[in-house]
């Protein structure tokens, strides 16, 4: 702290201070420093095994939606770095017109970084709240066991490729895993194989299910329901729940903002 001088810290979220046992300054590319506070706080308590957990959640992801619940919500891909990709572009040419380590090439390197860590920041906001709602909500959550580097190698087109990196599979599993854990709540992980093509109802596989259809109907029993919306039922069906019915249509979940999350504590300013 000596070395950087005195600066005012906004806190985002209120925290006892006399609970405080380790504090960490982070200098980004962008410039911006980050005081991290490490808090000690009680460990959750494990559900009891006595007693099945009351509610689960089966979440399916995807390029097109971002997660589909098994309780017919949806959640849509905002696409963050596909809407900033022109500018991360425009500010590349314009750090490589710079002479190397001038006053000039360091200021453009840090509005690319800024760039770069408003998408990540944008994401993550997402994922955290997107988590928190669902750990509110649900006692166990369900989601597939996904290879995402070999999604990504495995990609038939650069679209597609872009949009897996877009979508960050693995950030947000790791997000929604965090969540749930640390409420002593239930993270099933379930096998990814076929889980589009295999029909809810019956079990049954439409081998003919392509990447382009967004509805799936099953040619062994005819039931027919959204392609997402049938997966995350299967996946939840595969970690042995069975939904209390079958959602009719899809509903987006609340805006990005709130995402139907209680107002909590505000925080302030530290000098």
């Amino acid at each position: 702290m000596s070395k950087i001088d005195f600066f005012t810290v906004v806190i985002h979220r209120d925290f006892p201070l006399g609970r405080v046992s380790q504090v960490c300054i982070k200098l980004n590319p962008s410039g911006r420093i980050y005081v991290i506070f490490l808090v000690e706080e009680p460990e959750a308590k494990e559900q009891s095994s006595e007693g099945e957990p009351k509610r689960a959640v089966g979440v399916d992801l995807g390029i097109a939606r971002l997660a589909t619940l098994s309780d017919g919500r949806f959640l849509e891909n905002p696409r963050p770095l596909e809407h900033a990709l022109e500018r991360i572009r425009v500010l590349q040419r314009a750090l490589s017109r710079k002479r190397f380590l001038t006053n000039n090439w360091l200021k453009a390197k840090r509005r690319l970084a800024k760039e770069h860590e408003h998408v990540r920041d944008f994401r993550r906001d997402l994922f955290f709240k997107l988590g928190a709602l669902l750990a509110q909500e649900y006692d166990v959550l369900v989601l597939e066991d996904l290879n995402v580097r070999d999604l990504i190698q495995k990609g038939e087109t650069k679209k597609r490729k872009m949009g897996l990196y877009d979508s960050s599979f693995s950030e947000i599993r790791r997000i929604l895993e965090w969540q749930f854990l640390k409420r002593g709540k239930q993270v099933l992980p379930v096998p990814s194989y076929n889980t589009s093509r295999e029909c809810f109802l019956c079990g049954g596989i439409n081998q003919n299910l392509t990447l382009e259809d967004r509805v799936f109907h099953c040619p062994h029993c005819g039931f027919t329901l959204d392609r997402d919306l049938n997966a995350s039922l299967v996946l939840l069906k595969r970690a042995g729940w069975v939904p209390p019915g079958v959602p009719v249509e899809l509903r987006p979940i609340p805006p990005l903002s709130t995402l139907g999350l209680a107002k909590g504590r505000q925080g302030g300013v530290l000098r």
